[in-house]
């Protein structure tokens, strides 16, 4: 029997390096003098010009956010609040710093943050609302943006925690409240990470994950949340102090009016001690307890046990960005190496990460290859460790333009040369990386390929609402094999053949079309909806599984 539960609601995974440290700050509003809160409706909009009115250019500060931007891009946030003091932080940084200033004389004034004393002379512009810091050794322009908070940058009455956070997302919880809203309150639905990494000292933004280019109205006197998933995008975070970054706007015209306000939420990813089954692992193998350079360690099955994966080996080669060594599965009951290479793709510092489908969580190897990387994955079922089915196909990640999940499939298969008559003698030469689709079967508890069926031209014509055959075939092209698969995505396979000096030719394309999106796939990023531009190179199989 297993002996050691693990703690409910608690996150592990692990990773080599550790994050730095944030503070969780409460959130202040700011209310100018001239606005009777208690005859205003929280709800109201108030007006931009009868908040102007206050500002006053001579120190202390106008109280709120105020932005310095170098060279056009901003560079830091200054939030100054009552009684001389105020807080700043870097935008692309996360750790927070507090101050407090005091003016020296009608120019020159000293900032105080706990470890140093930093002497500026300032100037204002005539509104106000335009503040240049001079230092020593360099110069900041600040201009004031908002009546906010670092929490809330808009001063839009908005608040925001970060809840049930797990290696793999959380829920981001917010309210709204009074504030100074002029228009309607859109929140991006694109998120990234600040993170600190520790071995290099440097800050730095992941990826972007969830819904590019959609967004979500926050109402007036409202509460809600959103489900966050990173770890298909960025992979799963080990334990430490982050930085959620996203973008709010006050929209008043959706034709162009806004105010746009880049928000942060602080969150922590809390760890466990996963040390027993780590010392089992490097018991069993014979290796130092130095040669363990990542797990992840989790309740795969969510039994209520906690079960890891460590990988133990070399550190990792900078230049290729792999190592070499064993990955083993670790329980109270077992201790088995599953899996041993000598080229572990190392992929955000991890050689394993964990892979969350709708609660279901699979542990993610990669090995490296000359041109591309191999997936393994790994779940937990009854016990044990069970390698999925789709491991070593090719590389697995989470599709953009259809749902459930895709593999990259390698393949030598653009181009067939043989001589006449002896077709079955070719050679075929071209790399290509085609995409198949997967989804998590809740029975097998693991991945099922969207299998494709074979239509016919007359179906797809039905199918895309135009005949793409015939374009297809207006540039030369023969149609072979078209597969519909379940999930909305159909593939044509094309090809033209070419003969000359005794021997052929024969190149092969295909078109990839999403029925439910009524949009073909851009194979090559090249932002154009055609059938030309779909075109993964070589031959779809109908599925790779069977």
């Amino acid at each position: 029997m297993k002996r050691r539960k693990a703690l409910v609601g608690i996150l592990l995974s692990m990773l080599v390096l550790s994050a730095c440290s944030f503070s969780n700050l409460k959130e202040e509003n700011v209310v100018p003098e001239n606005i009777n809160t208690e005859e205003t409706d929280s709800a109201v909009s108030y007006d931009t010009a009868l908040i102007e009115d206050v500002f006053e250019p001579h120190m202390p500060a106008h109280q709120g956010i105020w932005q310095v931007s170098d060279y056009g891009n901003i560079s830091y946030y200054y939030e100054f609040g009552a009684e001389d003091s105020g807080r700043r932080v870097r935008a692309n940084e996360g750790n927070i710093e507090e101050f407090t200033y005091e003016v020296t004389d009608e120019e020159n004034l000293v900032f105080h943050y706990d470890n140093r004393d930093e002497y500026a002379h300032f100037s204002f512009g005539d509104d106000g609302k335009h503040l240049v810091l001079t230092y020593k050794d360099y110069q900041q322009s600040l201009l004031w943006v908002s009546h906010g908070t670092l929490e809330d940058m808009g001063g839009l009455g908005l608040s925001f925690t970060a809840e049930d956070v797990t290696p793999f997302g959380c829920t981001l919880k917010y309210t709204q409240n009074g504030g100074y809203v002029t228009g309607e309150i859109t929140e991006d639905k694109s998120f990234s990470i600040i993170l600190h990494d520790e071995g290099d000292n440097e800050w730095g933004f992941t990826d972007y994950f969830g819904d590019e280019e959609q967004t979500f109205t926050i109402e007036k006197d409202s509460s809600g949340s959103l489900t966050l998933d990173w770890s298909s995008k960025i992979g799963i975070l080990k334990p430490g102090e982050y930085v959620l970054a996203f973008n709010i706007k006050d929209v008043r015209n959706v034709g162009g009016d806004w105010d746009s306000f880049d928000y942060r939420v602080w969150f922590t990813v809390p760890d466990i001690d996963a040390e027993e089954l780590i010392e089992k692992a490097v018991t069993t193998s014979g290796a130092d307890r130095n040669d363990v350079r990542n797990y992840a360690a989790y309740d795969y099955d969510g039994d209520g046990y906690l079960e890891a994966f460590v990988f133990i080996g070399s550190e990792t080669d900078e230049m290729w960005s792999t190592c070499s060594g064993t990955v083993w599965f670790v329980d109270d009951d077992n201790c088995e190496s599953v899996q041993e290479n000598e080229s572990f793709f190392v992929y955000g510092n991890k050689v394993i990460d964990m892979v969350n489908v709708d609660g279901h969580i699979f542990a993610h190897t990669r090995v490296a290859y000359a041109t591309s990387t191999v997936s393994y994955l790994y779940y937990v079922k009854d016990g044990n460790c069970r390698e999925s089915e789709i491991s070593g196909l090719g590389s697995f990640f989470k599709s953009d333009y259809t749902d459930g999940y895709s593999v990259s499939v390698s393949a030598y298969d653009y181009c067939l040369d043989y001589d006449e008559g002896k077709e079955s003698e070719g050679l075929y030469t071209g790399h290509t990386w085609k995409h198949y689709y997967f989804y998590y079967d809740e029975e097998t508890e693991d991945f099922k390929e969207y299998v494709g069926t074979p239509i016919t031209e007359s179906e797809l014509a039905s199918e895309c609402g135009f005949d793409l055959v015939g374009d297809i075939r207006k540039e030369g092209y023969q149609i072979d094999d078209i597969f519909k698969r379940d999930n909305g995505v159909i593939n044509v396979n094309y090809s033209k053949t070419s003969k000359g000096g005794g021997t052929v030719s024969v190149e092969y394309h295909n078109a990839t079309y999403n029925v439910n999106t009524q949009r073909f796939a851009d194979a090559w990023d090249s932002n154009a909806n055609t059938w030309e531009n779909s075109d993964f190179g070589g031959i779809y199989l109908s599925a790779i599984t069977e």
